[in-house]
């Protein structure tokens, strides 16, 4: 295996490429995915290289991989080209895109604003033209803020349909690896490369659920409206999402909070409390990570009762044949540095609908705002329709283009 370190390309970008691992690395010259341009984040495994996690004392304090994950290998075996490994948020467990130890990956399509987390590098090096495809993570929303943040199709696979070996996880029962790039296309065509075989069905029916639009701020409202209405006379049948119990969507971001938290608690414990060179984090990662190692069992058998309920629902609604309408994010991408705390429950309400419920979920960036900010909206199924669902979003944002043509 023939690694190229190039520092120089990777200097130049703040927040973007990281000063470590491999770079221009090429393993096969032809397949589906041949001469495009792969940036990945650095918590993939690439043997013989080490990672940091968004982490020094990760990196210090861990070995260099003996294997490369599957998810990379197949990648290459498609014709990639590696460009580098990319910053994320600590541990993958901000939606910010902010790196206390690295710097913050600017948006590429709106200076001085984010990119969101944690896959802000691979959002960063697509947006900015420096890679075609940025490999990622998904476990509360990583994929799917910075895809909205950045005008990028980016894609939360189903839960476990993709190998997760060697990956640094932050909380298995929901991590995925997921993918951003600048078209549907070839969104797809890396589902081609990554995904399992799956049984493919035409998405027929739009399902739509009003009391998620509330969770958008209101300078959005209207536009997210018109996307739905430009969405619709797509798809043949329409239907609303039933709720029993809308309270049930204000219990969503705790029951996540709560589950993801226990998660991270018995994967990291004994590394977080290292005696000899406990590790260092930003303050409000720091005080996420104490929080998840102070709940308790009663509060996760709790989160787990809500899980089921939003199980059950979503099973109800969604079938292979259709496909929910969905606000990605309340909010256009934040200033750099912004305080978006008071944001975070309503961001982890609308990414633990298919967090809960082990949905893949697409994000269009089919918005044409004023302003000229990157927005868009997702469309989600059920588990294991990943390859009907990208097949949807190729074909929606052909029929977006060909209406603006008209």
């Amino acid at each position: 295996m023939g690694y190229k370190m190039n520092t120089q390309l990777k200097n130049k970008n703040t927040g973007i490429f990281c000063d470590h691992g491999p770079s221009n690395w090429q393993s096969s010259q032809t397949g589906i995915l041949s001469t495009k341009r792969l940036a990945v984040k650095d918590v993939f495994a690439v043997k013989k290289q080490k990672n940091s996690a968004g982490n020094p004392c990760w990196f210090k304090t861990h070995t260099p991989a003996q294997q490369t994950a599957s998810s990379v290998n197949k990648l290459m075996d498609a014709g990639c080209i590696f460009k580098g490994f990319t910053h994320t948020d600590e541990l993958a467990y901000s939606l910010e895109g902010n790196n206390t130890h690295y710097g913050a990956a600017q948006n590429p399509k709106i200076k001085g604003h984010a990119c969101g987390g944690s896959s802000m590098g691979s959002a960063a090096a697509v947006a900015g033209n420096l890679a075609d495809i940025g490999l990622g993570t998904d476990t509360g929303g990583s994929i799917r803020i910075p895809a909205s943040y950045c005008g990028l199709f980016g894609i939360r696979p189903s839960h476990n349909v993709i190998e997760k070996d060697g990956l640094i996880p932050l909380a298995p029962p929901f991590d995925t690896v997921g993918w951003l790039t600048q078209s549907a296309e070839l969104l797809e065509k890396v589902g081609d490369a990554l995904l399992p075989s799956q049984a493919f069905n035409s998405v027929n029916t739009l399902v739509i659920c009003e009391p998620l639009f509330e969770l958008v701020s209101p300078a959005l409202q209207a536009p997210l409206k018109q996307l739905l209405k430009k969405t619709k006379p797509y798809f043949k049948h329409h239907k609303n999402f039933e709720l029993p119990n809308i309270s049930l969507l204000s219990e969503l971001a705790d029951s996540f909070r709560i589950l993801q938290g226990r998660a991270i608690a018995k994967v990291h414990k004994d590394w977080l409390q290292l005696p000899e060179q406990p590790p260092q984090f930003a303050p409000a990662i720091a005080t996420r990570f104490k929080m998840a190692l102070a709940l308790t069992t009663q509060e996760e058998k709790e989160a787990l009762n809500v899980q089921t309920q939003w199980q059950t629902l979503i099973a109800k609604n969604l079938n292979s044949t259709s496909c929910l309408f969905l606000p990605t994010t309340p909010t256009t991408a934040p200033k750099l540095g912004a305080d978006t705390s008071a944001l975070r429950m309503q961001i982890i309400t609308l990414s633990a609908i298919a967090g809960l419920s082990r949905s893949a979920q697409v994000h269009l960036p089919l918005a044409n705002l004023a302003n000229g900010h990157p927005y868009g909206f997702s469309l989600m199924m059920s588990h294991n329709n990943d390859k009907s669902l990208l097949a949807c979003a190729t074909q929606l944002a052909a029929y977006f283009k060909q209406e603006t043509l008209t």
